[in-house]
């Protein structure tokens, strides 16, 4: 929606529609609803706020958090009740070739900045970087999420269009105004505030009377309008796309003139293209009877008394009411719930392009056992016509391609029989001496495999309730700690006992080695080395974690470059770990060194970590669907999944640091360079590097211990040698390029 919600508001800047007012006048006292998806597309888009480099980086723009408190002070100031609202599931309209079109749109043009930084022009590669930043950004939005009700900012989260949302808290006088895009008139809101000079202490507007006026239409030739030139339900129509007029709009009015009568449909017919004329009449469908979140907390159509029979074909299959509420309240994220209401799984290329076998292998085969258990755990408790439709996996690479995960032939009365043995309250976490200095909230996975290291106390965490218990587990300790111990049995890494199984154990010792290293609990953002160390563990079970030349060049340029075979192998392993933690940065976009290569890895990286993160939500609703936790818990819901681990992705810069440093050892000692150099708006070279070994200490400490059942002596060589190397090139780092080694 990014550029279609730009050019809607150049469009309306040039004809002259936009109004003003002054802020502390117009706003004082008044709650004003946020579409989210406009919102952070304009941070990521405009030229005051956007990091052009973020699709080379992944994670988040570094100046994110800055941003966001400075509107979050501005709004504070000007006495303005912000409500964000953020969108749900896909609707039908949202199809799997729309999807991939725009994917390969976005591919397009990074192969382009990729070419172009390739040749050596970083200047040029920025600009063309830039024209990318809203693709895959759906880690952006949790984060947001995440951080905005942290800040005790109101968030609303859509069941499906935050417009529509948006545009039912308006008609029932829940807000005072709205801002973000065009498709918030579409649904019928009069007028929608554009921007905010907060420097002018002023506010732009348009009205939809003013549009229509300007135009000669009437609404319904307006919302067709709005949808033909590309909507946040309805992607742009291929004429409109194709014409060679810089305003999409523009373009879109002389389509519906020369269809006559400025009609929509007419237009579609006349274009004979059957797919989209088919995906608008399901827009305008839509439009009409969207499905919202009502005052009272109903999931219904905004014109219930009207809707269709089929308007499952339209939004999408329903899915239970109260699995909907959790999703309001962010304890489960959309992709499961997307995956479950389509009945299929799209997996889109990442941000390096998707050409290596290695991301492929591992999206179309060794995720989907995690993936059908996710979808089986959450399926369990739902209508039997859930538990007899099957979900099929689809690939960008192959889209004729349907392989079905076999959900019918689940038996969903054993899916989750492990789980159910976990109900442990705070009586037995409070004895429980030995986590005592472990914080739950901060380090949950180091403080469950901590508890049961000791295994007597495993051996009582085994609370299966009695027939007839329901709601045993009531405070957030209880839930949080109780969601990750089923995680992590699911996982293997914990036995049937409830004690630490081989994995488990490995685990254990990395975390030992951590908090020797006084790595655990010290980290920012809060639960980072832990989970760096966990999705090591990951990417080792499903054979991506090794110094192997995995993502060949080209296209794959920025691979280690100096010195043997040897040290390239060496660099290979130890910077792809260090791609698993965070680059302390200033709140400024990043200037330096790109890799495509390390990118593929750190995508690599990035999809396990997502999967990791579905199976812990639905681990965690599984908990409500099955009565073992008290579901009445009203705002707690996105504190505790704001605590549970996978939730923020990393960016690539602490790998690419690493990967910098470590090349230049392999350099001829008069000709190594300072890397400090390279990374203008680095916080702390020498801290990064210093958290980047005792990361890697840690895990290599795992790997060491872990019995030769579960990690090969070949592997366990791979990394001592890794370990030995880099011991000897850490020693003449003071010397040579001007960082301590630490």
């Amino acid at each position: 929606m990014g550029s279609e919600s730009l050019a809607f508001k150049e469009w309306v800047k040039s004809e002259g529609l936009q109004q003003s007012f002054p802020i502390d006048a117009g706003l004082k006292g008044r709650e004003v609803a946020i579409e989210v998806e406009d919102y952070l597309n304009s941070l990521l888009t405009n030229s005051q706020t956007r990091e052009p480099l973020l699709p080379a980086l992944g994670g988040l723009p570094f100046a994110l958090k800055d941003h966001i408190d400075k509107d979050l002070e501005n709004f504070r100031q000007a006495g303005i009740i912000p409500i964000f609202v953020f969108s749900g599931l896909e609707i039908g309209c949202r199809d799997r070739k729309t999807i991939s079109k725009e994917s390969k749109k976005a591919l397009d043009i990074l192969d382009e900045a990729w070419s172009v930084y390739d040749l050596g022009r970083g200047d040029d590669a920025v600009v063309a970087f830039g024209k990318a930043c809203t693709y895959r950004t759906s880690h952006i939005a949790r984060y947001l999420m995440f951080y905005l009700a942290q800040q005790s900012v109101q968030v609303i989260v859509a069941p499906y269009s935050a417009a529509a949302q948006i545009a039912y808290l308006d008609e029932v006088g829940q807000t005072d105004c709205s801002f973000g895009s065009a498709s918030i008139l579409v649904f019928g809101v009069d007028q929608i505030i554009t921007h905010f000079d907060w420097e002018a202490q002023r506010g732009y507007y348009v009205t939809q009377e003013a549009i229509l006026h300007k135009l000669g239409y009437s609404k319904p030739q307006f919302v067709d309008l709005c949808l033909l030139s590309g909507s946040s339900i309805l992607a742009i129509m291929p004429e409109v796309e194709n014409d060679p007029t810089p305003s999409k709009l523009t373009a879109a009015r002389a389509v519906l003139t020369r269809a006559g009568n400025n009609d929509g449909h007419t237009a579609c017919l006349r274009a004979n293209d059957t797919e989209y004329l088919d995906l608008f009449r399901k827009a305008k469908t839509a439009v009409q009877h969207m499905v919202i979140v009502s005052d009272k907390g109903e999931y219904k159509p905004l014109d219930p008394d009207n809707s269709p029979s089929d308007l499952h074909e339209v939004i999408s299959h329903r899915l239970p009411d109260e699995l909907m509420t959790w999703f309001h309240h962010g304890f489960i994220g959309s992709r499961v719930l997307n995956w479950r209401a389509r009945s299929e799984i799209f997996e889109t290329p990442p941000l390096d392009g998707g050409s290596s076998q290695a991301y492929k292998d591992l999206v179309q085969d060794k995720l989907r056992p995690m993936r059908t258990r996710c979808l089986a755990v959450l399926t369990k408790s739902l209508h039997r016509y859930y538990t007899k439709q099957d979900v099929n996996l689809v690939c960008w690479f192959n889209d004729n391609d349907k392989k079905a995960l076999g959900l019918p032939d689940t038996p969903f009365s054993e899916v989750a029989k492990d789980a159910e043995s976990w109900h442990v309250k705070d009586s037995l976490l409070n004895q429980a001496s030995h986590v005592k200095n472990i914080d739950l909230n901060y380090s949950p996975i180091e403080y469950a495999i901590t508890m049961l290291s000791d295994e007597a106390t495993a051996k009582k965490t085994v609370t299966r309730r009695k027939d007839g218990e329901h709601s045993l587990i009531t405070t957030q300790s209880e839930l949080l700690s109780n969601i990750l111990w089923r995680f992590l049995q699911d996982r293997g890494y914990i036995n049937s006992d409830h004690t630490l199984s081989a994995w488990g154990k490995a685990l254990m010792a990395a975390f030992e080695r951590a908090i020797s290293d006084k790595l655990l609990g010290t980290t920012s953002p809060p639960g980072e080395a832990e989970e760096a160390i966990f999705v090591a563990f990951e990417l080792l079970r499903l054979d991506v974690l090794n110094s192997k030349p995995t993502f060949q060049q080209p296209p794959y340029t920025g691979a280690p470059m100096r010195g043997t075979d040897a040290d390239k192998a060496h660099v290979n392993l130890i910077s792809r770990v260090a791609c698993l933690g965070t680059f302390k940065h200033h709140a400024i976009g990043y200037t330096g060194p790109l890799s495509r290569h390390l990118l593929a890895f750190h995508q690599v990286a990035a999809a396990v970590r997502n999967t990791l993160r579905d199976l812990t939500e639905v681990h965690a609703c599984n908990m409500l669907l099955s009565a073992s936790a008290d579901r009445e818990r009203e705002n707690e819901y996105r504190t505790i999944a704001s605590r549970m681990p996978f939730g923020k992705e990393p960016d690539l810069g602490l790998g690419l640091v690493v990967k910098s440093f470590l090349d230049e050892q392999s350099q001829d000692p008069s000709r190594r360079a300072n890397i400090k150099n390279w990374f203008n708006h680095a916080e702390d070279i020498d801290g990064d590097l210093a958290k980047a070994w005792k990361m890697w200490a840690a895990i290599n400490a795992g790997v060491q211990a872990a019995d030769s059942a579960i990690v090969s002596s070949e592997l366990k060589n791979t990394f001592q040698n890794a370990d030995t190397w880099l011991q000897q090139k850490r020693q003449a780092a003071p010397i040579t390029n001007g960082t301590n080694g630490a």
